[in-house]
């Protein structure tokens, strides 16, 4: 029987060393499998990392693009403003040349019809009777708009018209169909 004690613990002592031994190969094996999994891991989150980093650095030098763009078109946007100014100042002292020259071209022409008007009186006034003397015979009375310069610079053009049309107007020929004749009015 003291044999079976010993055997009990012997049983015992190589159960539990047996026991221990397939826990430890099991732990070691989860380990293992474990630390590989982890490895892998690392190795993804590694790559994906240095994936993401390239992609920060994409990111990077398209926002400096994008803020030089921007710098540049806010340069260009102030130069076409600047342009612009400068075209609506151009184009104001354009009007204010254009106002300017037509009321110098209105005055220019007022002074220069008053003075027409004035000589024409003048000339009218030194002239008066023997200027009546030929409208007497044409038709017009001597009193008619006599005091109205306008009437009377009228009445002188239209004699003179008339007096022309007269030697413009040729003699009828032989060869002429229809007569030729001057109509006195």
């Amino acid at each position: 029987m003291e044999l079976q004690p010993s055997l009990f613990l012997l049983l015992l002592i190589l159960g539990t060393s047996l026991g221990a031994s397939l826990t430890w190969f099991l732990c070691h094996n989860s380990h293992q499998a474990t630390r590989i999994r982890h490895r892998e891991r690392t190795k993804a989150l590694l790559k994906s990392s240095a994936e993401l980093e390239a992609c920060c650095a994409k990111l990077e030098a398209q926002v400096q693009k994008l803020r030089s763009s921007e710098a540049g078109s806010l340069r260009r946007e102030v130069k076409l403003e600047a342009l612009l100014q400068a075209e609506q100042r151009r184009t104001a002292d354009r009007e204010q040349l254009l106002r300017e020259s037509e009321s110098r071209i209105l005055q220019g022409f007022q002074s220069a019809s008053l003075r027409i008007l004035q000589a024409s009186e003048e000339s009218e006034s030194e002239n008066t009777s023997p200027a009546k003397a030929p409208f007497r015979g044409k038709g017009f009375s001597e009193d008619q708009d006599a005091n109205n310069p306008s009437a009377t610079l009228r009445e002188n053009v239209v004699s003179g018209m008339l007096e022309d049309s007269a030697a413009v107007i040729p003699a009828p020929s032989q060869d002429t169909p229809v007569s030729l004749t001057r109509i006195e009015p």
